[in-house]
């Protein structure tokens, strides 16, 4: 037909004339192809290595979760009772038990005392968190008031936190001192009256009642355990019947009381006249005014859970508690209580 050559057709001729293209055309594309599955194979690879380090991590999260039920579960069923768990914590050094929150050791203390029946211990820990949350924030809001003046703070900005951290628990809490149990030294509640609830002397009064009402026993445990989880350097200290608050770090020291009538800053001296005078010979000899250690922190803890003991009438526990408080820090003070107990003890058996 017209158009067609004697050696083949028109589509032969051009095919003859493409075939290096074609060929290159495939080189190309044979090319990309090996590309493509060099990547494929590398992602998969890559893919394989991820998989496997995240399922190495997914195993150790899995053995850590493990771990972790198992110490719970250790922790929660190693004691047998209160006292037991008590004198595990009073035997600790003082280089482990710092690491036990002081508001955790106080309210340990407090179990199984009448006022503590429905104690919850994580809730009263979550809403000392709470409430230093939001001291946190209005602290930071307002310290540009202490930049503006700090002569009025005596030049110390620590006071300024302490002011603040008492004013904003108080206000935005409630926080108070019990006014049943603002006193005069020589007109006290009868110990029956004042330790016969335990929620008078430890601090879950609080943090776990409505309103949240302290004395001087639970109020500069409070004030403590608020700050310190602030982050701030505080300590409890006391004098006769009496225990308060301290700030104390390298630019110095000063006490502190906070109430709902404000917060009070006073030195050591103010101590030796309030709530009663006390000479520099008593003072030596019973340790007062100095910042305490946590061992010597639980020691008054104890003491104060036998007082709530004795106060209602449970002797042998009451015992038990002041040998452990003697275990925990075997002071002047401790052993003095011990056995000024243990007298009273002998004294009424005879009187029988």
């Amino acid at each position: 037909p017209a158009g067609w050559s004697a050696t083949g057709s028109r589509s032969t001729e051009r095919a003859c004339c493409t075939e290096p293209r074609r060929k290159r055309v495939m080189g190309l594309w044979n090319a990309a192809i090996h590309r493509r599955f060099q990547s494929v194979v590398s992602s998969c690879r890559d893919s394989a290595i991820s998989l496997r380090k995240l399922a190495m991590r997914f195993f150790a999260i899995c053995l850590w979760l493990l771990c972790l039920s198992q110490s719970s579960a250790k922790e929660v069923t190693q004691f047998a009772s209160v006292d037991e768990q008590l004198a595990y914590l009073a035997g600790l050094p003082e280089e482990e038990l710092v690491k036990f929150d002081i508001a955790y050791l106080n309210l340990v203390c407090a179990q199984g005392l009448k006022g503590s029946e429905n104690l919850d211990i994580p809730a009263c820990l979550r809403s000392l968190d709470e409430i230093a949350g939001f001291v946190k924030v209005n602290t930071e809001a307002n310290l540009h008031k202490y930049s503006q003046n700090p002569g009025e703070y005596a030049n110390s900005e620590g006071q300024f936190r302490a002011i603040c951290m008492v004013t904003v628990a108080v206000k935005g809490y409630g926080v108070r001192y019990d006014p049943d149990f603002i006193e005069a030294p020589d007109n006290l509640s009868p110990d029956e009256v004042f330790y016969g609830d335990s929620r008078n002397v430890f601090i879950h009064g609080l943090l776990q009642r409505e309103p949240r009402m302290g004395t001087c026993s639970s109020l500069p445990v409070f004030w403590t355990a608020l700050g310190r989880h602030l982050g701030y350097p505080l300590f409890m200290s006391n004098t006769v019947i009496h225990f308060f608050t301290r700030w104390e770090d390298a630019s110095g020291k000063f006490d502190f009381e906070g109430t709902q009538n404000g917060c009070a800053i006073c030195d050591d001296s103010h101590y030796k006249q309030f709530p009663v005078k006390v000479d520099d010979a008593k003072i030596e000899y019973l340790d007062y005014l100095q910042s305490f250690s946590r061992k010597r922190e639980l020691m008054h803890f104890l003491l104060t859970r036998a007082m709530c003991l004795r106060a209602n009438g449970r002797k042998a526990e009451a015992t038990k508690a002041y040998e452990t408080a003697v275990l925990c820090y075997p002071s002047t003070f401790s052993k003095g209580a011990l056995y000024t107990y243990r007298k009273f003890l002998l004294t009424e058996h005879e009187h029988k």
